[in-house]
């Protein structure tokens, strides 16, 4: 499905968002310090984040979409490395990275559990994650709108490009996702410790953030 959004997607989802996603993005590099070394991007897509990470780092990319790949190749220039590969099943051997960070890709991983074993996997001790994605907000009145809004404006903006399904798709990838601390849970039983849920924009999008245990 994400290769049949490359040309737009980038732009839609800042329309989308009201261009705070570039502000959440900033948000999540800023979580995991100045240049910590090397840094896989976990469903990297067209590169809106991994192009973020910090001056001086190693960033890997690693996406299951080969068009995105490409894309990210064209805006990114060769810095960084970018790699096809399955987020249940990464292609690095363990103790690989110093950090890890994933902007809005929880969501459509189908085994969280699963996934974050494997970041846990490839990061060495100490290393720092700083994972984001659109969660529901915890306010009742606030989630009301925030499910009209996703469940008819997605879905509308994504018709104007003749991709309508793929956004109504995204808008109901939103229910899958567990709330804050359900995700942080999870990356507690990984392994990782120090583990924060961070409500951000009313609690439209969290970020969690851990560390796993050692050096």
């Amino acid at each position: 499905m994400f290769d049949d959004l490359v040309e737009r997607y980038d732009l839609l989802n800042s329309v989308l968002s009201f261009g705070m996603d570039h502000w959440w993005r900033r948000r999540t590099v800023a979580a995991i310090g100045p240049a910590p070394g090397r840094i896989l991007d976990l469903g990297c897509g067209s590169g809106a984040l991994t192009g973020r990470l910090p001056a001086g780092s190693r960033a890997v990319g690693v996406d299951t979409s080969g068009r995105m790949l490409a894309e990210a190749r064209r805006r990114l220039g060769p810095g960084p490395a970018l790699v096809q590969g399955s987020a249940f099943r990464l292609p690095f051997a363990d103790g690989s990275f110093d950090a890890a960070v994933s902007g809005f890709v929880l969501r459509n991983l189908h085994d969280l559990a699963a996934a974050f074993g494997e970041l846990h996997r490839v990061l060495r001790g100490g290393g720092r994650i700083a994972l984001v994605d659109i969660t529901e907000p915890a306010n009742r009145a606030f989630r009301r709108m925030f499910d009209a809004y996703f469940g008819t404006v997605a879905p509308a903006v994504g018709s104007l490009v003749g991709r309508r399904d793929a956004y109504r798709y995204l808008v109901h990838s939103l229910a899958q996702i567990p709330p804050g601390p359900e995700m942080a849970a999870l990356l507690t039983r990984a392994g990782f410790a120090h583990v924060r849920p961070r409500p951000l924009t009313g609690g439209i999008v969290t970020l969690l953030t851990g560390t796993k245990p050692g050096d």
